[in-house]
């Protein structure tokens, strides 16, 4: 790295972060970052597409915001996400030149000392600090183009040395919650494990809520793009009739609409939850149902919850995570009907094993910019 471009110690900094909007998983791991440097009081301005903006609003409603576009994928019901990615790279190229476009305006109107970009490779200039947050060193691709697993991670691996750092949100090896996403093969010589990010990394929360389970109690947690966001929300709540405890479901959809949707003496529909009431739904329920998106794991992993996990279909990376997780089913599940979605299980390492992990944490890595 230059020294000319190290943000500058003892004065407070403009930092630009800009996350990628696939779900709402780049922006919501991203919180604590934010969280970190607002509170060593420095200026902070995402970058984002407009449903992120309208989603962090609800989360810290005074974050200095600018709109940022992005390219926008849709899922088909069938075929893999990968495959549509590769018939839209012309357009992704596109993309990542105007990414570049759009960050020098920016840098011209802002003048930031560090950007953190998340996934979104265009995100970077030569003159301010750049670094890049990812778990994906390469690709999860379909058996039959499993040959260009290496080839691609090539070209990731190019991308992201054009940063001056990358910041990879797992653990060494033998502690890893991303695989082979991250260690599979030689790592670009710029990057910096620092631990898993979550939202819900709030020690005052985890001891509010450290209270045990609330028995019978069950918790379900959409996201992902459409169609796949309605089409499990439909089998769900089929599912629900055939459960006798408490169900909670979180849509995730309409930030702009009110919280709760419906709610009955044992059944509450919400379009969304604010972090700190979600972190409190999500620490004490029994039985959690969710995707096995990479934040959804930190999430699980930093709560020490166990959860059911439906990946995406045609998401090779959380069809890959939720079989890498998948240690052994539960002895037995908690209602038979729950078979049917063939879900897999994630169930946190001991503590003894947490704490060898967990020796050092992001704001390790943040030490630099916030003193």
């Amino acid at each position: 790295m230059t020294r000319s471009k190290e943000p500058v110690a003892n004065r407070p900094k403009t930092i630009l972060i800009c996350p990628l909007d696939w779900g709402l998983g780049h922006m919501s791991r991203d919180l604590p970052l934010i969280k970190e440097f607002r509170k060593h009081g420095h200026r902070v301005i995402v970058a984002a597409s407009s449903r992120l903006i309208e989603w962090l609003k609800t989360e810290y409603s005074d974050t200095e915001t600018v709109f940022f576009p992005g390219p926008e994928i849709r899922y088909g019901q069938k075929g893999t996400l990968i495959l549509k990615l590769l018939f839209q790279l012309p357009l992704l190229i596109w993309w990542y030149f105007r990414e570049k476009r759009y960050t020098a305006n920016l840098i011209s109107r802002y003048h930031p000392d560090l950007i953190i970009s998340d996934n979104r490779y265009g995100v970077r200039h030569r003159s301010t600090f750049s670094v890049i947050v990812t778990h994906q060193l390469m690709l999860k691709l379909p058996l039959y183009i499993k040959w260009f697993e290496y080839p691609l991670h090539l070209l990731i691996k190019k991308l992201i040395q054009f940063f001056d750092e990358c910041w990879v949100p797992d653990f060494k090896k033998e502690f890893s919650l991303a695989g082979d996403l991250v260690h599979k093969y030689r790592y670009p010589k710029n990057i910096k494990l620092i631990g898993p990010l979550s939202r819900f990394d709030d020690s005052k929360n985890q001891l509010k809520y450290n209270l045990g389970l609330k028995p019978g109690t069950l918790l379900a947690i959409i996201s992902g793009p459409e169609p796949h966001r309605t089409l499990l929300e439909k089998e769900l709540i089929k599912l629900f009739d055939h459960y006798r405890g408490k169900v909670c479901l979180i849509r995730g959809k309409g930030f702009n609409r009110r919280f709760l949707k419906a709610q009955t003496a044992t059944r509450e529909i919400y379009n969304h939850l604010p972090t700190p009431e979600l972190h409190e739904k999500a620490a004490t329920s029994e039985i959690i149902i969710t995707r096995s998106g990479y934040s959804t794991i930190m999430d699980m992993y930093i709560l020490k919850q166990s959860m059911f996990m439906i990946p995406t279909p045609g998401q090779t990376e959380q069809e890959y995570l939720a079989k890498f997780h998948h240690r052994k089913s539960p002895s037995k599940f908690p209602f038979e009907e729950l078979k049917r979605l063939r879900p897999f299980y994630f169930t946190p390492p001991p503590d003894d094993i947490r704490a060898a992990a967990m020796k050092k944490d992001f704001r390790e890595i943040l030490k630099d910019f916030l003193e």
